[in-house]
């Protein structure tokens, strides 16, 4: 079972890294609109953040999936053990309600001179900017941590 899963992983990855090789070429490489007076836009902007927005929702498809999965077969072994691999999940829902409580909900002004104030996607995108900032942030103490052999028994 294991071999078939590395060779599945194996596989989603080049056809990952094939995608998106194609769309960053159509991204720098197809030509340039001009949406707004002097401002160029790459042709297929809207191509790859479309990309990013599917590889997104990919991943925390399969992730929900894989924990709910790990959580369901642990229930059934030790329950105490399933009970604390909710803990992450439980931290990271609290850590997007805290940023997105803090997120500022000031108009944005655009590059054509409007102002774009829908609250609601103001502050989901400073939640996910500020939640970036701590999860990255909390990766690279955890990295020095384990570099440092503070945690090795």
């Amino acid at each position: 079972m294991a071999k078939l899963s590395y060779k599945v992983s194996y596989y989603v990855f080049y056809v990952c890294i094939a995608l998106i090789l194609v769309v960053l070429g159509m991204f720098y490489g197809v030509g340039y609109t001009n949406p707004v007076g002097e401002y160029n836009e790459p042709a297929h902007t809207e191509t790859l953040i479309f990309l990013m927005y599917g590889m997104l929702a990919v991943t925390v498809i399969i992730t929900l999936l894989g924990g709910l999965a790990k959580f369901a077969g642990s229930l059934k072994d030790n329950p105490a053990n399933a009970i604390k691999s909710l803990l992450g999940l439980i931290l990271l829902v609290v850590l997007l309600v805290v940023t997105y409580n803090i997120a500022s909900v000031e108009p944005m002004a655009l590059a054509d001179g409007t102002t774009y104030s829908d609250v609601t996607w103001l502050k989901i995108t400073d939640m996910m900017i500020y939640s970036s900032y701590v999860l990255f942030g909390l990766a690279a103490i955890g990295t020095l941590i384990n570099l440092t052999g503070i945690l090795k028994k």
